[in-house]
């Protein structure tokens, strides 16, 4: 069953979305090698049979209740397994931000649309009941009914949400890039040890880039070759010796504002990294010409 003649067109958000393809049929074929054009998405649900993925090189498995999205410019191919061959929903759309005057603002939607835009690829399982809403997708397409337009439109966003709340941070999906731009990262990892070197935690790190904890501390690690704790001290460590240098805040003082709980701790720390106490380097600083 295919139709590749839709021209649904819904937004969420800033980002204006167009299904132009929606097939369901059994695979037992090759799928080879390809890629889609900028701005171009293909979801891929299977609801039974096995099989395989290939992408950048890599191998995934193909079996019941797998997600998986090829964005822009992802090379993919598909095989079945001959014996059990995979059943595949297969949606193709296109997303395109809106221009300035045609937005109206909801960051709710923006963000967890930037989430799935994030990804170039996405290898998962499904945890949102897609199935039911394929089905009645399947059945509106393909057994017409009376205000089918309003009823697929309203469908393919609720498509949509069910895909978008798979990508939530925590989830355990596969990638093969890092899911954000480069210099956006960098920009708010900077800026949050710079800025919030006394609070900032792993899990608010992470859920500031979209990510889980450990895709942030391996960003972290292939950055700056050093663990969020190793990251995290250092900026602590430097805005201590800020402190020190202008002499207003007593030690105490400012272990307090490096968001240590325990002036010991920071004492501690200090030593460790600066191989002298916070009173030595005070001092030693202090003594300069």
């Amino acid at each position: 069953m295919k139709n590749d003649n839709l021209n649904i067109t819904f937004s969420i958000g800033k980002y204006m979305i167009t299904i132009l393809k929606f097939t369901y049929e059994c695979q037992t074929w090759n799928t080879p090698s390809h890629s889609h054009s900028s701005n171009s998405y293909e979801l891929h649900y299977i609801p039974q049979g096995k099989g395989t993925l290939i992408s950048s090189q890599k191998s995934y498995a193909l079996y019941p209740n797998v997600l998986y999205t090829t964005g822009p410019h992802i090379e993919h191919q598909q095989y079945p397994d001959p014996s059990d061959p995979t059943y595949e929903y297969c949606i193709y759309l296109r997303i395109e931000e809106t221009h300035t005057r045609q937005r109206r603002k909801n960051t709710d939607q923006e963000n967890i649309m930037d989430l799935f835009l994030n990804y170039p690829f996405w290898y998962g399982t499904d945890h949102a009941d897609l199935p039911v809403t394929l089905e009645q997708i399947r059945r509106e397409i393909f057994d017409p009914k009376p205000g089918g337009a309003l009823m697929l439109e309203a469908l393919f966003i609720q498509f949509m949400v069910k895909v978008l709340r798979n990508y939530k941070p925590a989830s355990k999906a596969a990638i093969t890039s890092i899911p954000i731009p480069l210099i956006k990262a960098y920009i708010l990892i900077e800026d949050s040890f710079l800025l919030e070197y006394d609070t900032i935690t792993l899990e608010e790190l992470s859920r500031r880039l979209g990510l889980s904890t450990r895709q942030t501390s391996r960003i972290l690690f292939d950055r700056y070759g050093q663990n969020f704790t190793q990251k995290r001290t250092e900026a602590r460590m430097a805005a201590a010796a800020t402190f020190l240098k202008e002499g207003s805040l007593s030690v105490s003082e400012i272990a307090s504002r490096l968001g240590y709980s325990c002036p010991n701790h920071f004492h501690a720390a200090f030593k460790k990294y600066y191989q002298m106490t916070a009173t030595e380097y005070k001092n030693r600083y202090l003594d300069r010409p």
